[in-house]
Parts: C-alpha cells; sequence; structure tokens
C-alpha cells in the first residue's frame, strides 16, 4: 500500500518523508503570513542569481549524521519536486556543508571541475544531479540552523549579488525560526520517555510500533504522547511533534 505525496509521488506507507510531510505542514500553519512574505521575497531576488527554483530546510544532526529536514520552498504551500530530490540525491552533501561552513556552496554540473573557489564561496560536487545550483547556510540567534537552496539553469557566481541573496537569507530565516522557537517551560516539562515516543512518531511509527520498541502497552505509548501533546499545547500527536522540533526538543 502507498500514499501520495503533495507533489503527487507514491510513497510506501513506512516511508519517513509521509510523517515529516505532515509535520512541516503543520508547522506552516502557525506562521502567521511570514512564510507567504518570505516566498514572495525569494521569488523576486532568486532571478539575481539566474535561480528559478528555491527551498528552505533546517539542519539538524540525527542517527550520526547531517541532515535536511524541509521547511518551504518556491511551491509553497506544497512541496515541490525539486525539494523533493534534494532530500533524495544530494541532501548528505548539502547537509555536511552547512554543518562545517557559513560560505555559499556553489555547483556547476556543465564545467568540467566545477567553479574555482574563492574567499567567499565554496565550491562543492554536484549535488543534485543535472542542475547547477547555490546553498547558502543561515543561523539563527534562537539556536535554530538552516540552509537556502537555489537552483536554475543560469545560476551564475555573480559576488555581489550572491553576497546581497544571502543577507537576506538570513534575514528571512530569522523571521522564520522565531516563530518555531519555543520557550524553555515545555521542555524541562516533558519526559525523557514522552520524548522518545515523540521521535518514534517522527520517524513514522504507530502507536503499536511504539510500545513494541519501548517495551510498553499500546495504552501506555498512547498515555505518553497525550501527555506530550498537552504539555505542548499541540491538538494531536502529530503538531505535537510539529512543536518538539520547532523548540528543538527532537531533531
Amino acid at each position: 500500500m502507498s500514499t501520495q505525496t503533495d507533489t503527487g509521488a507514491a510513497l510506501p506507507d513506512a516511508d519517513v518523508n509521509r510523517p515529516m510531510a505532515e509535520i512541516s505542514r503543520l508547522a506552516r500553519l502557525t506562521t502567521d503570513g511570514v512564510i507567504p512574505n518570505a516566498v514572495r521575497t525569494l521569488r523576486r531576488k532568486a532571478p539575481l542569481i539566474g535561480a528559478s527554483t528555491f527551498a528552505l530546510f533546517y539542519t539538524g544532526r540525527g542517527a550520526g549524521s547531517a541532515r535536511l529536514a524541509h521547511c518551504f520552498d518556491d511551491q509553497f504551500p506544497r512541496t515541490s519536486d525539486v525539494s523533493a530530490t534534494i532530500v533524495e540525491t544530494g541532501g548528505d552533501a548539502l547537509a555536511r556543508h552547512a554543518a562545517t561552513s557559513a560560505l555559499p556552496a556553489l555547483w556547476l554540473p556543465q564545467i568540467a571541475g566545477g567553479a574555482p573557489a574563492s574567499l567567499f564561496l565554496s565550491v562543492l560536487p554536484v549535488a543534485i544531479p543535472g542542475s547547477p545550483g547555490i546553498a547558502f547556510p543561515v543561523s539563527a540567534e534562537s539556536g535554530r540552523s538552516g540552509l537556502f537552496v537555489f537552483t536554475g539553469d543560469d545560476i551564475n557566481g555573480d559576488r555581489d549579488a550572491i553576497l546581497v541573496l544571502h543577507k537576506s537569507c538570513y534575514r528571512i530565516f530569522a523571521a522564520v525560526s522565531d516563530l518555531k522557537s519555543g520557550g524553555p517551560s515545555s521542555a524541562s516539562a516533558i519526559s525523557k520517555r514522552e520524548i522518545e515516543c515523540l521521535k518514534l512518531t517522527a520517524a513514522g511509527r504507530t502507536s503499536e510500533d511504539i510500545a513494541r520498541i519501548l517495551k510498553l502497552s499500546v495504552h501506555t505509548a498512547n498515555q505518553y504522547l497525550t501527555s506530550a501533546a498537552g504539555k505542548l499545547d499541540a491538538v494531536n500527536r502529530m503538531q505535537a511533534v510539529a512543536k518538539a522540533i520547532r523548540q528543538g526538543l527532537i531533531d
């Protein structure tokens, strides 16, 4: 049995991207217009570097390696095919760059060996097959970090345009990150077992799966998830996971 993504592609029910897509959707519902405004701004500014698509990902660490979590893209409120490709084929390389550098990173498949590196720009191997692109690592005072990714056949390495756009990305990420930051009270109130249940829910596990993995009864697993949702002021377990991610309780 399979389910449909926002882009129409069929994925197995066990695919972890399915619950993450729902979490991402719920998170976007609480943004009070900030993300739509960000999308409009980026649509105006992306052509400065020859880009036709863009996306924002949160960066984090999970299972011992860097990873990307989709936030929004140029197809908001849907998720674009390009974003899905980035996560599936280019996410690891891009996430590793975001974890180790604050410099923009460029890749140009049409140029053998890529473009020359400089003091303000890193060069990556082809991060997305067949598509030139540039990635901008960003961070915010909330402690969150992210990566804006722009792609397009006309991507260029114009220094001034890159610097202007990177600055805009920092401003946008600060606004989005503020919306997704939570206070410390709920973090201190949530137990270790509740966090474990939320993490497994984010990975697409059912109550029965959680009970089996943690050696609990299904009733107890549901109680932990209900308790966590209450502490996070969430209406259901998926919104609880979204809020836990925003507050940095799980990644």
